[in-house]
Formats: structure tokens, sequence, C-alpha cells
């Protein structure tokens, strides 16, 4: 049995389970087991001391749902890549904007943003004033670049 650290409910009547990351594959592995087949949503939350991951899974039998969060102080979870495929874009996409690094990820790299984009512009930590440019190289590869505040 997978320790839960808290359980609530929704605003919307979903059941909401708070696990340790150290649980969350444990976790996960008995819910897709329980009939919890289809991930829809991963996301990020910036907590300013933390951050949280958020999953969604869905039973297309029952049509219920189930939220479940964890949080990492060093950036740092469990991919879900060998339950649910359906992990493999969204963790890219929270790689890229928020920073969170899904290890055991087959591929963790940028969705949206050149490799050398510096920082996770959905982090609240995230650098506004710095301006940075996508161009194009002669491959047609994305890099950025960067205004270091006097005209290059």
């Amino acid at each position: 049995m997978v320790e839960i650290l808290e359980e609530s409910k929704g605003k919307d009547g979903r059941r909401i389970l708070k696990v340790a990351k150290e649980n969350l594959i444990a976790l996960m592995a008995n819910l897709k087991d329980q009939g919890f087949d289809h991930l829809s949503l991963i996301t990020g939350v910036d907590r300013k001391d933390r951050l949280e991951v958020v999953y969604h899974v869905h039973s297309m039998k029952k049509n219920e749902y189930i939220v479940v969060k964890t949080e990492t102080l060093d950036e740092r979870v469990p991919s879900l890549t060998s339950l649910y495929s359906s992990a493999n874009w969204d963790e890219r996409e929270q790689y890229d904007l928020m920073g969170i690094i899904f290890e055991g990820h087959p591929n963790l790299k940028r969705m949206f943003l050149p490799e050398n984009w510096a920082g996770h512009p959905l982090r609240k930590n995230y650098d506004l004033q710095k301006v940075q440019y996508i161009n194009m190289d002669e491959n047609g590869e994305d890099y950025a670049t960067f205004d270091s505040g006097d005209g290059w």
C-alpha cells in the first residue's frame, strides 16, 4: 500500500491525492491497475520554495478522474513514460517551460524553445528583463541569442 500524504476533494468533486515523489511511480501504477488507464494532463506549479507537479488520470470505463499531486525541492521527479505513453509530451513541456526534470524520461529536451534558451518562462524567478531572440541556422535549427543590453 502506498502512503498518501493527504487526500481531499476538488470543487468539482474529483479526488485529490498528495504523495511523496518517492512513492509517485508506485501510486500511479496502482491507479493504472485500478482502471485509471489514461493520463490526460501533467502540469507544474511554481510555489516559490518548491515545485508542485499535478497529474490528472482518467478511468475511461468508470468515467472518473483522480488528481495526483507531488512536490519537489530539487526540481526532479520520476518520469511516468514507462506507465503512460502520454506522459512523454507533457513531461517535455513542463521541462521546457517550468524546468522540472523528469528522471528516466527517454528524450527530455525542450519542445518549444531552443536548447540554449536561458531559464524557464513559467517560473516565478524567470528574468523578464533579459531579452532573448530565436534565430535559425543554415540547417533550419533554432538557436537563441541574447541582448547584452549594449545592442549586442
